[in-house]
């Protein structure tokens, strides 16, 4: 705790049971010391010699010895905070959030807004990106316009995407529309409206009153071609949602306009699910062969980006019913997959899916890839595969059913 001299003098006089008028002896009034203690009153140089004096005697008179320093005495609860959030900086370790926290409340706005964002700094450094994006927050909380915080606003709006705090994004920037539209760093910078046009989609519950209209408007004002081909994907969803032949129309035309590769990937990708579930199989075929073509021609050298490929091609045989490609398609994605970073979530779906089409012969393998589930279900609890699994026992080898009840009952409790 960051205490005034007043609070110190109040906070030994409990500790020891001393009486005012033992502190303020008969030249101070009880009033001025009962001001002072309760913060309505500035303690004068004079008056903390004098108190600080009587206070260090009457410890020393109960047979103790007063810890605190008269420096330290002295110092004001702002010169506290500041000497420890400095330190914090310093030596970018935190040990009490509480503090920090209580400290930034200690200084005045000016030393608040600095202090915010030497420490956003501090944990970007550290790469806790949470923390940091917190701490921006707190930043954008204080002030009323971005001028002089560009940097801090970009940094924050990635942040909110990073950590899909959606919301946030979509408040922020109607916080500061017209700031943003007045000053030229920002106007320039289109990812920012496509984060907010994408967070306004992610959160329509609440703002899905004209995200059309607002995407169509932005379109206008973004230059960079790939975050306009990313506003029309968003376009090209909402209308999924309202009218499925509208919205495949418009994943064709982004197709037909892409030019990098990524691009391509993305949009197929997006249109491959769609069309799956609307059983367009003309169209469908027309998309496995472009991404076979892909995966054939040995173009990708990124692992996440080949899982993705992989993963997307295994449900697209799966869906022809090409069991044999569809398999190894999914087995080749989990093996890529490990030890990089990819969703967990489709590594799941991915293994439950080969639960249900593995036969008695497979055994080897599902018990390769058993392994590799129980691995990710120490940091990722998903048991849909579980089922599938059992299945498989029991018909193929219903003897082994109690063993895994008993090794998968250790994650079901």
């Amino acid at each position: 705790m960051f205490l005034s001299p007043g609070e110190k003098i109040l906070k030994y006089r409990k500790h020891y049971k001393i009486k005012q008028e033992d502190i303020t002896g008969d030249k101070v009034s009880k009033t001025y010391l009962g001001m002072v203690e309760s913060g309505r009153k500035s303690l004068s140089k004079k008056m903390s010699v004098i108190f600080y004096k009587n206070l260090k005697r009457i410890v020393e008179e109960l047979g103790e010895e007063l810890t605190i320093t008269y420096e330290s005495f002295i110092e004001t609860s702002e010169e506290q905070a500041k000497k420890y959030l400095d330190k914090v900086i310093k030596d970018r370790e935190i040990n009490n959030k509480w503090l920090v926290e209580e400290g930034i409340l200690k200084v005045s706005k000016i030393d608040q807004i600095k202090y915010i964002i030497d420490l956003a700094e501090m944990y970007l450094k550290l790469e806790n990106t949470n923390e940091a994006r917190r701490m921006y927050s707190k930043l954008f909380q204080r002030i009323t316009e971005i001028k002089k915080y560009e940097k801090e606003f970009e940094i924050f709006i990635n942040l909110c995407a990073k950590h899909e705090k959606y919301e946030i994004i979509s408040l922020l920037f109607n916080k500061y529309k017209d700031d943003i539209l007045a000053n030229q760093i920002l106007k320039r910078n289109d990812k920012i409206y496509y984060l907010y046009l994408f967070s306004l989609y992610k959160d329509k519950e609440k703002n899905y009153l004209n995200i059309e209209n607002e995407i169509n408007e932005y379109l206008k004002i973004i230059r960079n071609r790939v975050i306009k081909n990313n506003c029309l994907n968003i376009l090209a969803e909402i209308y999924i949602e309202s009218d499925i032949e509208k919205g495949i129309e418009l994943y064709f035309l982004i197709l037909k306009k892409a030019v990098t590769l990524e691009e391509k990937l993305h949009t197929l990708y997006s249109l491959g699910k769609i069309l799956i579930n609307s059983k367009k199989n003309n169209e469908l075929k027309n998309i496995y062969l472009k991404l076979n073509k892909i995966y054939e021609k040995k173009i990708i050298k990124n692992n996440e980006e080949k899982f993705k490929l992989l993963y997307n091609l295994g449900k697209l045989s799966e869906y022809f019913e090409k069991k044999n490609e569809s398999r190894t398609f999914y087995i080749e994605a989990l093996i890529i997959g490990k030890g990089i970073e990819v969703p967990l979530k489709e590594v799941i779906d991915i293994i439950n899916r080969l639960f249900k089409m593995f036969e008695k012969s497979d055994y080897y393998s599902l018990i390769s890839i058993e392994k590799e589930y129980l691995r990710i279900l120490e940091s990722y609890e998903d048991f849909k595969p579980v089922i599938k699994l059992f299945e498989y026992y029991y018909k193929n080898y219903p003897h082994k059913m109690e063993e895994k009840f008993n090794l998968f009952g250790n994650y079901l409790e």
